[in-house]
């Protein structure tokens, strides 16, 4: 006679507990499932409302340069700030292009000393000024002779890094300019390097919208003096667009006031303007958290209209 062990289940019990073992696991992959599918959803939603408030602040920045863009909207004007919503706005400014330095008018053999003066202004030894001018020069014009020993050309090029060559001709952006040797080494000097050139306008410098450190560099004038006319141009609240403004007028004036005569007089104020003819408008559109910039240079043609030259766009709200 047999006796069935009652420490041994039953075969019914061990098949009643390994389905509720199943049944368990299957609630714990569906509870998986349900927690990873409303964070998906959760994660889409938020990426598609940072989609939308980031193009809601691109329509608003477009917005701004539409009204810097009217040719009765002068710098400092109110309508240039316009707050949409509590969340909504965009801040817009007018200038000229020539309120900045035009590299590719600078890489000729009369002007590089202009350059040259920059570089040393950015914490470069002499030597090293000269070079990095020379190397810029190099770089764009069309033979492939070297100006400096220290200089490159298309052979030096092929020796140490085939994939960058020399463009034997202007630079057409900025962009193109961080490919230079040794611009990296500069611009860790002087990382907003980019905010002091341009590629556009007349190649000239305007005394009423250029900084103190932009005329200084150009005409040679100690930071003092240039400031001095910075000062006296934008009046007694220091803020150029305002009502207090008072333009320089005359060349005479700029130079006496910088301390620059007799030749040197001569040679420097063809460099210079009293009213750049490039109209320069950034504009950065803000809605909520997300920001967006857009800069447009816009150039006046014989017939009386506009040409828009360059318009760039930098999600993020930060104008180059």
């Amino acid at each position: 006679m047999m006796v069935k062990s009652i420490f041994r289940p039953s075969n019914d019990s061990a098949r009643a507990g390994s389905v509720l073992l199943a049944v368990l696991c299957i609630m714990a992959l569906l509870s998986f499932l349900v927690i990873n599918t409303a964070l998906i959803t959760n994660i889409q939603g938020e990426t598609q409302a940072a989609r939308q408030s980031l193009m809601r602040a691109h329509e608003l920045a477009e917005m701004g340069v539409a009204v810097a863009a009217h040719p009765l909207i002068k710098p400092g004007d109110p309508l240039l700030s316009r707050d949409v919503s509590t969340i909504e706005r965009f801040e817009a400014s007018v200038t000229t292009e020539e309120s900045r330095l035009n590299l590719n008018h600078l890489l000729t053999q009369g002007q590089a000393p202009v350059l040259e003066r920059v570089f040393e202004a950015w914490g470069l030894p002499a030597a090293e000024a000269q070079g990095l001018a020379a190397i810029l020069m190099d770089w764009t014009d069309p033979d492939d002779l070297k100006r400096r020993p220290d200089s490159a050309e298309k052979l030096d090029y092929q020796h140490e890094n085939p994939a960058v060559m020399p463009l034997n001709r202007p630079f057409s952006s900025l962009d193109e300019v961080e490919q230079v040797p040794r611009m990296a080494a500069l611009a860790e000097k002087m990382p907003e390097w980019r905010s002091w050139f341009t590629l556009r306008g007349s190649g000239q410098v305007d005394l009423n919208t250029a900084d103190e450190k932009v005329i200084a560099a150009v005409t040679g004038a100690s930071l003092l003096d240039a400031r001095l006319l910075v000062q006296g141009r934008d009046g007694l609240d220091h803020r150029s667009g305002t009502d207090d403004d008072m333009p320089v007028t005359s060349f005479e004036q700029a130079l006496s006031i910088l301390g620059v005569g007799g030749d040197h007089a001569t040679t420097v104020q063809p460099l210079l303007t009293l009213q750049g003819p490039t109209k320069r408008v950034e504009s950065v559109g803000i809605a909520g958290e997300s920001k967006c910039a857009i800069v447009m240079v816009v150039s006046s043609k014989q017939d009386g209209g506009q040409q828009i030259e360059e318009w760039r766009e930098s999600p993020g709200g930060v104008a180059r």
